[in-house]
């Protein structure tokens, strides 16, 4: 009966301690972070007693967003032990792209749920695109940071279906909208897009899209002119599977 308890008990603490996120689009990573690079860990420091996280100092190989720092908090242990399955471990000499958002106590922290992108080894495809896809929103100015959570209400898929099968160069498009404060769109900005005239159908379909928000308990109400950062992702034909666009970044 006991053993029964201390496995029921480790369960339950192993449930509480579990690691509970999505992997943040490239966007809404990019958007809420207050800091982006490409960095490599240089050196790391002890956790501070009853510290959920260590601090590291990096080098900076390309600032995508935000001032330069030193160093970065990331959420784990420097001993390897884990408290948590979001707790990780950054060794030394590691390069990835850190989307580090400051905390409470001013640190700028990444951690398993800030969707870091590791660049050490080899670099498929998809690690390629999304470096140009930084390198795309720095040659164009984009750094506004907006910690809001925005969701579409579920009609953009369907209304995206009707470019299946359709052909195109670009993987990509990316399109700022702005909202009111009861988020009615006001405008639909192209950032980079496919070319005349899928963008001018898409920034159409965009504009006609409905959203819901959420911000620290506020539904539905954000500031006037608050600006949202939206890809279209192009997939192209596979087999029997036509090509297709799709707001998920895969």
């Amino acid at each position: 009966m006991k053993k029964f308890l201390l496995i029921i008990l480790f369960l339950v603490s192993s449930r509480v301690l579990a690691c509970d996120c999505d992997p943040p689009d490239i966007t809404e990573k990019f958007v809420q972070s207050e800091f982006v690079a490409d960095v490599t860990i240089i050196k790391i420091y002890p956790n501070e007693k009853n510290e959920r996280g260590y601090k590291a100092d990096i080098k900076i190989n390309k600032l995508y967003k935000g001032e330069p720092l030193k160093s970065v908090h990331v959420y784990g242990r420097s001993d390897h032990k884990f408290q948590s399955s979001c707790d990780i471990f950054i060794p030394v000499d590691t390069q990835l792209i850190a989307y580090a958002r400051k905390n409470k106590n001013g640190n700028y922290g990444i951690g398993m749920c800030s969707g870091l992108l590791y660049l050490n080894g080899t670099t498929p495809q998809r690690k390629k695109r999304e470096v140009e896809i930084l390198e795309m929103f720095k040659s164009k100015e984009i750094d506004f940071t907006d910690k809001i959570s925005y969701r579409e209400k579920g009609t953009l898929r369907e209304k995206l279906d009707q470019f299946r099968g359709i052909k195109l160069k670009k993987n990509y498009g990316f399109y700022q909208i702005t909202f009111s404060s009861d988020l009615e769109i006001k405008s639909v900005e192209q950032i980079s897009g496919f070319g005349t005239p899928i963008d001018k159908n898409l920034m159409e379909i965009l504009y006609t899209t409905e959203w819901t928000s959420s911000d620290k308990g506020i539904k539905d109400k954000v500031p006037e002119n608050s600006k949202f950062l939206i890809g279209i992702y192009y997939y192209k034909a596979e087999k029997e599977n036509p090509g297709f666009l799709s707001q998920f970044y895969h």
